[in-house]
């Protein structure tokens, strides 16, 4: 697992700068676009990616640094094993912390901590309440869960979130829909608002995996459906990127465009300690990211939140220890 020597860095007074585009944010104009590709396996998106599929995430990956054997699943021989599900998974991503922290054990959330330990964009808004943070979901459960339990006394911390709920009659066949539809509103907030930080949910990919989305799909490098729901979300990547970089004042901005997955998966299924389910990648361009670099070390996907706070110029929670999905330079 890769560690790396957190350099201190000192937190910028909430009002040092006025809520605005370019340098003009808490941030002295950094930002943070995290995209979520939920169940992708890294095998399949490397193989879209080589073959020309999926030419934006490609550009992102080739100008950024990326980590294929990332891992999700826990700390081998420890404490914190979780099961390779998108309950745990996701929770873990968006909390920096393992299931023996956060409670989650899988997607019925039940028993949970999350309060103890919140979302980082709660964590963001603590620093800074002035900071603009926002989600957008397919997957309801992140909002209901994972967001409603890092709420304080039930106030809400972010200023824009959109959930899309499937709809129960189409039995997960509208997730590739919903992903475009989700992808435009976010389009629009990053083109009208100031954001400091979004998340972006993708949820097609996992529901073909499972042979939902399309009956033939399954988790696997050679199954053409799944390959072609990559290739899918790969354009909704290229539009959102697109919507980043035409900001007005994009050239005083520094954007750190961060790529995670929750899991893996086997046939139309996930959940265990297999290789194919715990194997998981990221990437990340802009910020400290070096320009393309294969990162060999294996990086836990608890490595989102501080990695972060870190380009936010934030000191990263005690809990988190001090894995970054991006090295130093």
């Amino acid at each position: 697992m890769l560690r790396v020597t957190f350099l201190a860095l000192a937190v910028f007074a909430a009002t040092s700068f006025a809520h605005g585009p370019g340098k003009e944010n808490d941030f002295a104009g950094r930002r943070v676009l995290l995209i979520g590709i939920d169940g992708c396996r890294p095998d399949a998106l490397r193989k879209v990616v080589e073959s020309g599929r999926a030419p934006n995430i490609a550009a992102l990956i080739f100008t950024g640094t990326v980590a294929w054997n990332a891992y999700t699943g826990g700390e081998p021989d420890a404490e914190t094993p979780q099961e390779t599900s998108s309950g745990p998974g996701w929770t873990t991503i968006l909390t920096g912390v393992w299931r023996d922290k956060h409670g989650v054990t899988d997607n019925r959330f039940r028993l949970h901590r999350i309060a103890e330990h919140p979302h980082v964009f709660r964590r963001i808004k603590d620093a800074f309440p002035n900071a603009w943070v926002a989600s957008f979901c397919d997957w309801p459960e992140i909002h209901g869960y994972i967001v409603g339990a890092s709420e304080k006394l039930g106030v809400g911390f972010l200023d824009n979130h959109h959930t899309l709920v499937p709809d129960p009659a189409r039995k997960g066949t509208d997730y590739a829909e919903n992903d475009a539809k989700l992808t435009e509103i976010a389009m629009e907030k990053i083109r009208t608002e100031n954001a400091d930080a979004i998340f972006m949910y993708f949820g097609n990919v996992d529901e073909t995996g499972h042979g939902v989305a399309h009956k033939e799909g399954r988790f696997s490098p050679t199954n053409e459906p799944y390959l072609a729901s990559i290739a899918e979300v790969d354009q909704h990547v290229g539009a959102l990127v697109a919507a980043v970089r035409e900001r007005p004042r994009y050239a005083e901005e520094n954007w750190l465009i961060l790529g995670v997955t929750d899991h893996g998966g086997i046939d139309k299924g996930h959940g265990k300690q297999s290789a194919e389910e715990r194997t998981i990648w990221m990437f990340a361009n802009g910020g400290l990211a070096p320009r393309g670099k294969v990162v060999e070390a294996a990086i836990p996907q608890t490595a989102i939140a501080p990695t972060i706070f870190r380009h936010l110029g934030l000191p990263p929670q005690a809990e988190w220890g001090i894995p970054f999905a991006v090295p130093e330079k």
